[in-house]
């Protein structure tokens, strides 16, 4: 399946073409066989909050982005409607983290996902989301 972006979307301050916005974290997501949308991310100071730890704003934009591009791998073009999030631990810059976002469920063009953001295996943030289909699908 292939992940299709919205052209509107390559701005994007998470995983926007960085030619087209100098401030995108420039963040790119596969599939795997779990249907988990995924990427790898390293952030350095910039995207700090407290010395030394990323900044919580940023957690749940990488969170966020990971469950909107997920529904990209369907097809589906999104806006968030509702997303809470689960600071489990500090997150320290300059770490690799991975993110990973599911698909739940879908009803009556309301998409329900989860997202996780790891480092080294360990949960540091989770969150849980809704999507409105503001697109063609």
């Amino acid at each position: 399946m292939n992940k299709l972006q919205p052209a509107n979307h390559q701005h994007c301050i998470a995983c926007g073409d960085p030619q087209l916005n100098t401030y995108s974290m420039g963040v790119t997501f596969s599939l795997n066989q779990l249907k988990e949308a995924w990427a790898t991310v390293k952030l350095g100071d910039r995207y700090q909050g407290y010395s030394g730890v990323l900044h919580g704003g940023v957690i749940s934009t990488l969170l966020d982005d990971a469950m909107v591009n997920r529904l990209f791998f369907e097809g589906v073009e999104a806006m968030t409607a509702e997303l809470k999030v689960r600071f489990v631990r500090p997150i320290p810059v300059s770490q690799t983290l991975r993110l990973s976002a599911q698909l739940v469920g879908e009803r009556r063009g309301i998409y329900s996902l989860t997202a996780s953001l790891c480092v080294d295996q360990l949960i540091y943030a989770k969150a849980q989301a809704k999507f409105i289909a503001s697109g063609p699908r």
